[in-house]
């Protein structure tokens, strides 16, 4: 049997119009829409993250759903654009399929946030709520994309016997796209620009490439080529126009990791972290606005030699600050794996780096592993909301930040929801587990439990409260370390929760989320009440 031949409609019919240039433009322009589609797809894949997080957090279920979404929505596009490519086999419908694509990324850039609000308040912010809410948003400008690749196999096909390599080329230009798209985005894009502007340039790239597929402006092709320009206007005017920041707002921008806000009111000061609040400042004296930052003093009544202190996790630096204004010589060094928050400390919450204080910015196990150094305290402060990093979790970190400790030296951290749930005991669970033991102090008038362990930690009898009123006496903490020391919670011999290991810890299903909304909303009416009415209302 003879080889069949298919003739490429879009060079036939540049041919016929202008021969063998024509087909080399044509030719050009295809290859550009096949890399550009790639690189596409991947960008939208990682924006998708940035505009789920502040309301469904960064965690592998919010990860898992935007993967199965794309990879559904691709299986979905090859399907459709294969049988339309066989249908209406032109450069110029896939232009049209692009231009469709680039109107649902306008929707995401005009609604998105908004939309992922109301999704996330619908669902309770649930894991199949961040699987509905990915599907909704991303679903459709990711099926459009993915109609790309069958198009351009059938249009670039001339001869089955070369049909292969046809293919294999085009897949090997859209996956190099896709490597630029993914590559560009992450280190080039995200830490320039906000997400309004990274939006309208994905409306506006996704447009251009449709324009490009569709060629010469016939009458045929008008409608096509309006809502093209009428695309790249909106891209243009959007991106160019500020984006309104919240009442009080001083910043607002998304970095590699993380969303992040810094609003004021007329007395107070405070940080957000994919939608979560983080930490607050007093104006009028640099003063902790959130309690649990004033409650860390406790490791200098267990630590009274406390001269070496490491934050894991800076927020606000204010509780370090809170510390230093009290403790003589007392030298803090703070770990931050987001290079954006030791900027924002300096310039909005008074940190100050010098002989007594520094800032690494690296993730904090990874800083452990490389250092040989020991300190009074670390203070584990890593956890915001529902973004919960599982290696900073287990046994196997507890362990590397024991051998972290000076003789007498204490751990400390923060549990925001308690330990009534099971994130919050199973954590307690492994840190006695790593430590033979652990105390647990309440926070008054708030959710927030804060843990100690370590040698420093095993002190009790009469010699604490005599300990506690001779450094309230020298030191003036607010609250007294005698009122701190009376919030201690009895012991609990029980053992419930997960033993959190390297090799399972599963603390997004552990996570309760509708518990952490309503820690994050206590917190906020904490900061309220340093902050007064003009202080904005919970999100």
């Amino acid at each position: 049997m003879s080889p069949v031949a298919v003739e490429p409609p879009l060079v036939a019919a540049d041919e016929a119009r202008g021969g063998g240039r024509a087909s080399r433009v044509t030719a050009a322009r295809f290859y550009v829409v096949v890399a550009t589609s790639g690189a596409l797809v991947m960008a939208l894949e990682i924006l998708a993250s940035r505009l789920l997080a502040p309301d469904f957090g960064n965690s592998v279920y919010v990860w898992g759903s935007i993967i199965s979404v794309f990879l559904g929505a691709m299986a979905l596009g090859y399907r459709l654009g294969g049988r339309l490519a066989d249908r209406r086999p032109s450069l110029a419908a896939l232009g049209r399929l692009l231009l469709a694509a680039a109107a649902s990324e306008a929707l995401l850039l005009l609604a998105g946030t908004p939309l992922t609000h109301a999704l996330a308040r619908a669902t309770g912010a649930s894991s199949l709520g961040t699987l509905l809410a990915a599907t909704l948003l991303f679903g459709p400008p990711s099926l459009l994309l993915a109609t790309v690749s069958p198009y351009a196999v059938r249009l670039a096909a001339r001869d089955l016997r070369q049909l292969g390599d046809t293919a294999g080329r085009l897949f090997a230009l859209s996956t190099a796209g896709s490597l630029v798209g993914t590559l560009g985005c992450t280190f080039v894009l995200i830490p320039l620009l906000e997400l309004r502007p990274l939006l309208a340039l994905l409306v506006a790239v996704t447009a251009a490439a449709g324009g490009l597929a569709l060629g010469r402006a016939t009458r045929g092709q008008r409608v096509p080529w309006a809502l093209a320009v009428a695309l790249l206007a909106v891209a243009a005017l959007t991106a160019a126009r500020p984006e309104p920041l919240p009442p009080g707002a001083l910043y607002r921008g998304i970095t590699p990791y993380q969303s992040l806000e810094v609003g004021e009111t007329p007395d107070a000061r405070y940080l957000r972290s994919n939608g979560t609040l983080q930490g607050g400042m007093r104006l009028a004296d640099g003063e902790p606005a959130v309690a649990y930052e004033r409650h860390v003093a406790l490791a200098a009544l267990f630590q009274p030699r406390l001269a070496h202190a490491l934050l894991l996790g800076m927020g606000t630096a204010t509780a370090g600050n809170y510390l230093q204004r009290r403790l003589p010589g007392l030298q803090v060094e703070y770990v931050d794996v987001d290079p954006v928050v030791p900027r924002l400390a300096a310039r909005y919450f008074g940190f100050r780096a010098g002989p007594r204080t520094q800032a690494h910015v690296a993730d904090a196990r990874r800083f452990l592993l490389v250092t040989p150094r020991q300190w009074d305290l670390v203070l584990v402060d890593v956890y915001v909301g529902l973004s919960v990093p599982f290696h900073l979790t287990t046994r196997e970190f507890f362990a590397e930040v024991q051998r972290h400790l000076a003789p007498g030296g204490v751990l400390m951290m923060n549990l925001a929801a308690g330990l009534d749930d099971e994130f919050s005991r199973s954590i307690e669970r492994t840190v006695a587990a790593s430590f033979g033991g652990v105390r647990a102090f309440a926070v008054p008038a708030s959710s927030n439990v804060l843990l100690l362990a370590g040698p420093g930690a095993t002190a009790y009898g009469p010699e604490l409260e005599q300990r506690a009123r001779s450094l309230d006496l020298r030191w003036r903490f607010s609250p007294p370390l005698a009122a701190l020391l009376a919030t201690e919670l009895a012991p609990r011999d029980d053992a419930r929760g997960v033993l959190l290991r390297d090799a399972y810890a599963p603390v997004e299903s552990l996570i309760p989320v509708g518990r952490m909304r309503a820690v994050d909303a206590e917190r906020w009416r904490e900061l309220r009440r340093v902050g007064g009415d003009a202080m904005p209302a919970h999100p």
